[in-house]
């Protein structure tokens, strides 16, 4: 036991408040962790300050109050950081990522969950794995990169069923099912239509059989799950009873982001029956709902929601008003996710100019160089990646070859079709590089539609023979399955390193390579536009 009895106050509080939180008293553990955090502030205990900061951002999100928690947690991840504990850094990092994601900053929120899935892998902690794979595969459904989050969802269900003491993977399963929701609704935009329900009611009979290891607020998100799978099959009849259910099973706290989830169940069944004013209304209680939790993703889903609804009713000018909303909102989502990133990069330089933190900030600059070579979108290694391995090559001498990938009328993908085909465009175009190239070589993302190979003891015409390849490729990928109508190509530029090239030499000749490809593709005498400049999300 310590000697100093002044330490003795925060250390009881921490216990109390702790104990009050699991006890699911969110409303009495608050003002114990903020007095918890006072006296961690008096006695400047950056340890207890860390704590109690993780303590509250948790009050806040049992209180769906992402907004207070990612500030908080964000602070305690700092803290935790500089002090070398892995284990309140990974707890914080959780927190932080389900409250970015929710505020619809998901490179953020992705960012923040595999730094704490990189931790509890270091730490060997099965318990934590679970939850960091979890996390990720939460980021990853509201970041709505499906494919990736089923990929993450059944690793942490695989994870729970092999940890010991083994693990409930229940919520893995909702995930997955609510990861289905969000696509289907996706398709239905795009192609007019529900594709089969199958792989959705697969992962609600696997949730069902494992509701009785969970609690009330699971039952309440799966009977809601299973209710909008009934109305998409036509099954209105059965599913009045089950939304009744629900409604009746949604927690009795003011304020739950399963209210917002509610609100789109009865939307889709208003529509269903084509009640047009209950519909409408349905959607804009979404739009509420998710705005009173802070719920951004749920809230464009409710706009979105909206205009199909006017559409379907027939009113294409409410319609265009509802996508204009959604609009001003992505907006305003991209400059706040602007403004937290550059909040970020001060904390570092502040933190650079401490020389209490140097050796700390070293080895952390290490370890998110380790953890920041791979585009979060495509998966491909990213500039800073590619420009390092690049470099070393050409320091190494021998033959290497480079070329650069362009995608043709980008901008035009992206507003006929959509930001999310054009994601989905960008996504598609690196799984066909990675098959296309050889173990050795690098597939890179520069930035937005920009590509890059480098093509190891590769003259420049075996390099050309495998762009041919790609391109080859890519015009005959089934483009129609990612959206009606679509059409994509590419042009590709190739270059060979020469005495003396330096990679921005290499990369100016594969650049002037690659625009003569695209006026050879566009015709003779074309004016080159900026249409195929990037649209996507630019990379970290």
């Amino acid at each position: 036991m310590r000697s100093d009895p002044v330490l003795d106050p925060p250390s009881a509080l921490s216990q109390q408040a702790r104990a009050v939180l699991a006890a699911g008293d969110v409303a009495a553990a608050q003002p114990l962790g903020e007095e918890w955090l006072l006296l961690a502030l008096e006695q400047a205990d950056e340890a207890q300050q860390a704590q109690a900061l993780l303590h509250l951002a948790r009050c806040d999100r049992a209180l769906h109050r992402p907004g207070e928690a990612r500030g908080r947690s964000e602070l305690a991840a700092r803290l935790f950081r500089q002090q070398g504990d892995a284990s309140g850094e990974a707890g914080a990092l959780s927190v932080l990522a389900h409250s970015a994601s929710l505020a619809g900053h998901h490179e953020e929120a992705i960012e923040a969950a595999l730094l704490g899935l990189r931790l509890a892998q270091l730490r060997g902690d099965g318990a934590a794995l679970v939850l960091a794979l979890e996390d990720l595969g939460a980021c990853h459904v509201w970041a709505r990169n499906f494919d990736k989050a089923a990929e993450v969802l059944r690793q942490a269900a695989d994870a729970a069923n092999a940890s010991k003491p083994r693990r409930s993977p229940l919520t893995a399963c909702l995930w997955l099912a609510m990861g289905s929701l969000l696509a289907y609704a996706g398709e239905r935009e795009q192609r007019g239509q529900l594709p089969p329900l199958g792989p959705l009611e697969g992962h609600l009979i696997n949730a069902r059989h494992l509701l009785a290891e969970g609690d009330a607020e699971a039952q309440c998100w799966w009977t809601l799950m299973q209710t909008m799978a009934q109305i998409w099959k036509g099954a209105s009849a059965f599913a009045q009873p089950e939304l009744q259910l629900a409604l009746a099973q949604l927690p009795a706290q003011e304020r739950h982001w399963l209210a917002s989830l509610a609100g789109w169940v009865q939307a889709e069944l208003a529509w269903a029956r084509r009640l047009w004013p209950q519909a409408r209304r349905a959607a804009a209680q979404l739009v509420t709902e998710a705005d009173l939790v802070q719920h951004e993703p749920l809230a464009q889903l409710g706009e979105l929601i909206a205009s199909q609804i006017e559409e379907q009713q027939g009113q294409p000018q409410r319609a265009l008003q509802r996508l204009r909303a959604l609009r001003e909102r992505e907006a305003r989502v991209r400059i706040a996710s602007l403004a937290s990133r550059e909040s970020t990069v001060q904390w570092q330089l502040d933190a650079r100019r401490s020389e209490r933190d140097r050796v700390q900030l070293a080895s952390e600059a290490q370890r998110l160089e380790k953890l920041s070579m791979e585009d979060p979108l495509t998966e491909l290694a990213n500039r800073r990646s590619f420009e390092d391995h690049a470099r070393a090559q050409l320091a190494a001498g021998g033959v290497v070859s480079l070329a650069l990938i362009d995608v043709d009328h980008f901008k035009q993908v992206n507003d006929q079709h959509s930001h999310l085909v054009g994601d989905q465009v960008l996504s598609q175009i690196a799984r066909l590089m990675r098959q296309h190239v050889r173990e050795h070589d690098v597939a890179a993302r520069l930035a937005g539609d920009e590509f890059v190979l480098l093509l190891r003891g590769a003259t420049e015409e075996v390099a050309q023979q495998a762009c041919r390849r790609l391109d080859e490729a890519v015009r005959r990928h089934d483009w129609n399955a990612v959206s009606d109508g679509l059409r994509v190509s590419i042009s590709i530029g190739a270059a060979q390193r020469q005495e003396g090239d330096t990679l921005e030499t290499l990369m100016a000749r594969s650049d002037a390579a690659m625009y003569a490809a695209k006026r050879e593709r566009q015709g003779a005498g074309v004016r080159l536009t900026d249409e195929s400049e990037g649209e996507g999300d630019a990379p970290d």
